[in-house]
């Protein structure tokens, strides 16, 4: 949003009539257009081959972010780990458009669209997401060691350790 602004401020001094136009920002459920872009945004952030495609079956448990067609922001939740819990995968917002109340948004409505599971997680012990989902009333249930071994590089220098976060339903 600040690069946006910053254009568009640019132009304006410039006194040129090209302005950057200022789209809204739209919240949807995953369709099947978004999964190449989503896999492509999954991959540079996080590990090779996650194919979300899956996620196509529950997109009542799904929350992606747009800009103008643009995939900003996603959440994606698997309501059936068991009878009892739903499953977390990813919540991710691009970094320019972060501390915005995106992540926030996509997450309030994934735990909303699970009134009656818990729902658990897991997260690098090492990222700062951490204080995020404790701020939602998740909290840490088990501290994993090398959970991300497998995912990462073995020249990695990121964490490969874990915590498993979990918030309860509200009986």
């Amino acid at each position: 949003m600040k690069l946006i602004r910053d254009l568009s401020d640019y132009f304006r001094r410039k006194g040129s009539d090209n302005l950057i136009p200022i789209h809204p920002i739209d919240y949807c459920f995953l369709r099947p257009e978004h999964v190449p872009y989503i896999n492509r945004l999954c991959e540079e952030y996080f590990w090779p081959d996650i194919d979300v495609s899956e996620c196509l079956q529950y997109p009542d448990f799904t929350c992606v972010c747009l800009y103008n067609k643009l995939v900003i922001g996603f959440g994606l939740l698997y309501p059936e780990a068991s009878v009892t819990e739903a499953y977390l995968s990813f919540v991710f917002v691009r970094p320019d458009w972060r501390n915005l109340g995106i992540a926030s948004f996509i997450l309030y409505h994934l735990i909303q669209m699970c009134p009656n599971k818990d729902i658990t997680l897991h997260v690098s012990a090492t990222n700062p997401a951490v204080l995020f989902y404790q701020r939602f009333g998740f909290q840490i249930v088990e501290f994993i060691l090398d959970f991300y071994d497998k995912y990462y590089p073995e020249n990695s220098s990121l964490c490969k350790h874990a915590v498993n976060m979990r918030i309860k339903h509200i009986s």
